[in-house]
């Protein structure tokens, strides 16, 4: 992560950069994507090996050395991001009532954990849709994009209450107003006691509106949209795909 990116997130939480860091470790890891790297050659090419065909065994096990080490390093980079994202919204935020900004500062987060998103979905789509005849390898490229595409959504769920949180308490305040005018013209149902409340129910709408702009999650409606909608799309291409490839089509 970039040097902005760290500052970007200190702004929106109660810690300095150090434990903001912290909150994210063990993403620069070498190891794990190694072992990850070395039990994907020990299991995929299993299937060749034990049909009789030790060359082709031989020929994928070489090839996900290859494609495995970048692969399993972005998967990595990923769940450690996910996770950290989980840990920060343990954390007390400094979220504040809304002054114009939708994410109620949060935006920083939601390009983040987006970052994340893209790098999964560039790295293992692509990789699977070009070995459709791989079908333990396709399988396990699904598993890899439902399941980071749950956690996308997952990690993002504590700032997401958050967020709910802020948005509610907010038009709660909008109710007060309308209650105060609405008690007023209850116990005098006149005319020009209605018009005398009339400053009272322009704020409360104004507030009303404005708290109905603030997002649940730290992106916008579009982007969640196409987040939905880029993910159910390369699941579904890579399935048929697959069904294709079977039917010997």
């Amino acid at each position: 992560m970039s040097c902005d990116a760290w500052a970007g997130l200190t702004e929106v939480v109660e810690q300095d950069e150090g434990d903001v860091r912290a909150v994210f470790r063990g993403m620069d890891s070498t190891v794990a994507p190694l072992l990850l790297t070395a039990a994907g050659v020990l299991v995929l090419p299993l299937d060749e090996a034990l049909t009789g065909e030790p060359g082709a065994a031989v020929i994928q096990a070489v090839t996900w050395v290859v494609v495995g080490i970048p692969l399993w390093t972005a998967v990595w980079v990923y769940l450690t991001l996910q996770l950290g994202l989980n840990r920060l919204g343990r954390g007390h935020l400094t979220l504040q009532g809304y002054r114009g900004d939708r994410s109620l500062g949060l935006r920083p987060v939601g390009r983040l954990a987006f970052t994340g998103f893209w790098m999964l979905i560039g790295s293992v789509g692509p990789l699977v849709l070009t070995n459709v005849s791989d079908a333990a390898g396709v399988i396990l490229g699904i598993a890899v994009l439902v399941v980071g595409i749950g956690l996308f959504f997952l990690s993002l769920r504590r700032l997401n209450r958050q967020m709910v949180v802020v948005k509610q308490r907010e038009l709660d305040r909008a109710r007060v107003l309308y209650m105060q005018a609405y008690d007023k013209v209850r116990d005098q149902p006149t005319l020009e006691v209605l018009q005398g409340q009339v400053g009272l129910l322009n704020a409360a709408e104004a507030l009303e509106k404005r708290a109905e702009r603030i997002q649940e999650w730290p992106f916008d409606e579009a982007t969640f949209a196409r987040v939905i909608t880029i993910a159910s799309s390369a699941v579904a291409t890579i399935i048929a795909r697959l069904l294709l490839e079977q039917v010997g089509l």
